[in-house]
């Protein structure tokens, strides 16, 4: 195929002597991201992708060298899919490896595929062999696509990526990161071209920066932190239209500058919307200006709105021109006759210090700044800065600073002002639920990058080429939000064929981006047999939605039930809708809790639903008598002082885990339990796992296990045990306390049942791949808490792991040392039993702590916690209790097992037993007196 129009316009895109001007635009631009990256990231760090891409060039070699040999395009996908799988490759995607699967699958001809492939994988000689490689690939993709897919737009990256890990100095790899972060620096459009694409690419990597492996980590960096950078390059920009408007040049050789300024500002209004929204009290909508000002120039402004929704231009504004820019505030809620003046006087009745109104291009009021844009009349209320300050300048705080400054008059002027919170009886709940929850979290900002890496697997452009496995990650993980388990509809994604998965792919893009109304696509995806999709409900519906348009839908999926927006609205004194449909009742309920929670989470419809579930669990909360102060209570009950339980809390707020170890029967598991129940009322919320040698990892967090189906094949479920369980009731209970014990921990080969978890013990909130979840990354929440007791007896504490040792506290449980010890003394006290029992027991620890070299092996309390003690019973107990526990501390050692005997224990310290009757028949006689 020829692209001599596209070619040309890259051999001039390359001549030095065309348009110097933008290519030091460019190049200023991207340095001043240099700068601000080097700043934020450790100096000299190893870049990741010597990391994780460095050790497998060779073996990308050795797959390109046997598809030479065997010209066997399905082993090559085969293996290769299998191969990028296996390690962080980041081209397992849309973007990469599938490209290779749907070459091997709609290629009429084999042969032709594997010889475009070989050519175009293999490293290019220079720059017009790497053009070429780049435009045989898009051509054969061109040739075999169905519909939309596969796309040419993949053939920079399939290609460049083989070319990459060859000689990664020579070859830039065209990362949708790179991409992306292009086209942001320079605003250029899409190519029909890409060998032209890629070429362009590559001048920006090797000649505008001249590190190509900086250009990409500095990409990666700009795609994953999304940085506000602001830089005099733009007022240069805006100038560069101006000047050239002045010396009558052709509009259409500027339309590239005005196209770089609006992709500035769709970064900056996209990346601040949230943060404007929530500081001035409701949700606004980011706009980005048009690149054409008028039918004839391209523009050669900047500007960006975050807009009050369903109004003309009532905003907070960026504005920025040649001579400096502007912070304030657009007070147009309509386009009315009079509009101006209606906005100069809630102006004059809110003045605000260091803000003055500033004209547009045709109005008549104003002060002059420049503006060369804006409607007929059209100003803004704001504050100037000149250029010279736009080095010094943090832009994201001063757009905020000035969000909430403009925030009263944006009341004033949109007729329905934010409600007062003080006053508003959920004011205080709100308050609450940010105290307790420490709300924003790290997960809830984890929760946004889940929604916007799920919107690019629903983009329109994606849908038909993600992979299923892909796919069923947005309903089957809890990421923004759980549905519930949803196997039916797994099965049918499953099991379609390649027709029938087409049409669920487009009830999904009917469902997202559909013309009709929300409420009626959800009707139909429900009822009409064109669209209706086995397993498909309202719960996976509404979070596609609210994944696809966060602006409008709220993170509680079902309509009924106890985590429904009925019960939400009942909770929050909302009437119910009156509808017809099931689609009605969705929209309209969830635009009714989005009114009413908009002004405490503007902006935040993630905010929004994790406060209703947060909300609706207190609710549930059963009614206990409070104790003032439980602990006080539980010291007396449980025998020991305050100041330990305290120590025990201080030492769970730390870590989150203590383990309680010492010899059997020192109560460990007893006072485990109590102390659960005296932190956590609600048993749902403290439940208790016992440790055993077969317990495994997945039967304590998660594992497969075989089931039936309703035709009676076996099958295999993933089925959460114990601790997922008790994450997924944390995580929709934010703020409340959770409180697990692990008894007998020990027990276990614990690197074998912890896994990964071990690393959640210390490192909280932060999400890591589970065994068994790879594409949905589980976090510890810092709500639960565990409690394992540890019998010494069975083995030594210093036999544990010692990453587990680290990760946790060890609070000692030994008759004769520290919290516990006299305890059986304080219980027969209080019992009225006899206290010559406690003294006997005292004695024969001691004399089995020299025997055995430690404390680890003694007698514990609880055996001789018992009503009813004398000579006959304690023989009993130490018969059938004692005995058998020392027969095997003193295995093979006769002469000690018989040592410890009862009736040679007894001969031992029966006086003991003497004296202390005889003491207390004083104490009687002393009393009768």
């Amino acid at each position: 195929m020829n692209h001599p129009a596209e070619l040309r316009r890259w051999e001039l895109s390359n001549a030095e002597d065309l348009d110097v001007r933008e290519r030091d635009l460019r190049r200023r631009w991207h340095q001043a991201h240099i700068e601000r990256f080097d700043a934020e990231n450790v100096a000299g760090e190893t870049s990741w992708r010597s990391r994780r891409l460095a050790p497998h060039d060779d073996e990308a070699r050795a797959f390109l060298e046997r598809l030479r040999s065997t010209r066997d395009l399905s082993d090559f996908q085969a293996t290769t899919d299998r191969w990028v799988r296996s390690f962080q490759s980041d081209y397992s995607g849309p973007s990469g490896q599938m490209i290779i699967n749907q070459v091997n699958k709609l290629s009429p001809d084999p042969e032709e595929a594997v010889t475009v492939l070989l050519d175009a994988l293999s490293t290019p000689v220079n720059l017009e062999d790497a053009v070429r490689k780049v435009r045989l690939l898009a051509d054969h993709l061109r040739a075999i696509r169905v519909g939309a897919h596969p796309s040419p737009r993949r053939a920079p990256f399939v290609a460049s990526w083989y070319w990459g890990l060859d000689a990664p100095e020579t070859w830039p790899v065209a990362w949708p990161s790179s991409s992306d972060y292009f086209v942001y620096c320079t605003g250029t459009p899409e190519y029909e071209d890409q060998g032209t694409r890629y070429a362009e690419l590559y001048d920006f990597a090797m000649n505008l920066d001249g590190d190509p492996l900086r250009f990409e980590q500095v990409a990666a960096w700009w795609a994953e932190e999304r940085p506000i950078v602001f830089h005099e390059v733009l007022c240069d920009r805006a100038a560069l239209r101006e000047d050239a408007k002045d010396r009558d040049d052709d509009p259409e050789l500027f339309r590239g500058n005005a196209q770089a300024l609006v992709a500035v500002a769709q970064h900056i209004g996209g990346s601040l919307e949230a943060k404007v929204a929530e500081a001035t009290g409701r949700t606004l909508k980011a706009h980005k200006p048009q690149v054409m000002a008028n039918k004839e120039w391209p523009r050669g402004d900047l500007w960006i709105d975050w807009r009050v929704p369903k109004t003309y231009g009532l905003a907070v504004r960026l504005w920025l021109n040649r001579k400096g820019f502007a912070i304030g505030l657009r007070p147009f809620p309509d386009a009315d006759t009079g509009a101006t003046e209606r906005a100069l006087e809630a102006i004059d009745r809110q003045s605000l210090p260091g803000y003055e109104v500033l004209k547009g291009r045709d109005s008549r009021v104003g002060k002059d700044v420049g503006f060369t844009g804006g409607g007929t009349g059209e100003v803004i209320y704001a504050r100037w800065f000149d250029r010279a300050s736009v080095a010094s300048t943090d832009l994201a705080a001063e757009v905020l600073r000035a969000a909430d400054d403009v925030a009263p008059l944006i009341a004033d002027l949109s007729g329905d002002a934010v409600p007062e919170q003080d006053g508003d009886e959920l004011a205080d709940s709100v308050t609450e639920f940010k105290e307790t929850t420490g709300y924003p979290t790290a997960s809830h900002e984890q929760d946004m990058a889940h929604q916007r890496e799920f919107a690019k697997l629903l983009d329109p452009e994606e849908l038909e080429i993600v992979d299923r496995v892909d796919l069923r990650r947005i309903w089957n993980s809890g990421r923004y939000g759980g549905t519930g388990p949803m196997s039916s509809l797994n099965t049918t994604i499953r099991d379609a064929d390649d027709a029938e998965y087409h049409r669920i792919i487009e009830t999904f893009a009917y469902l997202c981006w559909g013309d009709d109304s929300p409420a009626e696509r959800i009707d139909r995806v429900l009822e009409d047999s064109q669209h209706q999709v086995k397993g498909l409900g309202e719960s996976v519906i509404m979070k596609m939605l609210a994944i696809s348009h966060p602006d409008r839908f709220i993170t509680v999926y079902p309509y009924t039930g106890p985590k429904g927006k009925l019960r939400m609205l009942k909770l929050l004194g909302i009437p119910a809708p009156t509808a017809s449909s099931r689609g009605q009742l969705q929209v309209a309920s969830n635009d009714a809790l989005r009114s009413r929670l908009d002004p405490y989470f503007p902006g935040d419809p993630l905010g929004m639903g994790q406060f209703l579930y947060w909300f609706a669990q207190r609710d549930d909360e059963p009614e206990v008598e409070l104790v003032e102060d439980p602990l006080d209570e539980l010291a007396d009950e449980l025998l020991v002082g305050r100041e330990f339980l305290d120590d025990v809390v201080a030492l769970l707020e730390d870590k989150k885990q203590v383990v309680f170890y010492g010899p059997p029967g020192t109560g460990k598991t007893y006072f485990a339990r109590k102390l659960a129940h005296a932190l956590v009322p609600d048993a749902e919320r403290r439940p208790t796992v016992q440790f055993h040698p077969s317990t495994s990892y997945e039967d304590f967090f998660e594992g497969y296990r075989p089931e039936t189906d309703a035709d009676g094949v076996m099958t295999y479920r993933l089925q959460k045990g114990p601790l997922a369980e008790l994450a997924a009731r944390a995580a929709e209970a934010p703020g409340r306390r959770h409180v697990m014990i692990i008894d007998e921990i020990n027990r276990a080969n614990l690197p074998k049942v912890l896994g990964e978890l071990l690393f959640l013990f210390e490192y909280r909130d932060t999400p890591v791949r589970t065994l068994y979840r790879p594409d949905d990354p589980f976090e510890l929440s810092q709500d639960i808490w565990f409690i394992g007791t540890m019998n010494t007896a069975d083995r030594s504490i210093a036999l544990v792991d010692a990453a587990l040792r680290r990760r946790f506290h060890f609070i000692p449980f030994f008759p004769n040392h520290g919290p516990m010890a006299g305890l059986l003394d304080r219980w027969l006290e209080r019992e009225h039993e006899p206290a010559w029992v406690g003294e006997l027991v005292a004695q024969v620890n001691d004399e089995l702590e020299r025997d055995l070299g430690g404390p680890h092996l003694q007698l514990g309390a609880s055996h001789f916690m018992k009503h009813g003690l004398n000579q006959d019973a304690l023989r009993r107990i130490w018969q059938y209790d004692i005995e058998p526990f020392i027969e095997d501390q003193f295995f093979g050692d006769a002469a000690s097992i018989d040592r410890y005997r009862f009736d040679q224990v007894w001969s031992r310290f029966s006086h003991l037993a003497g004296e202390s009757i005889g003491e207390e028949a004083a104490d009687d006689d002393d009393t009768e007196a």
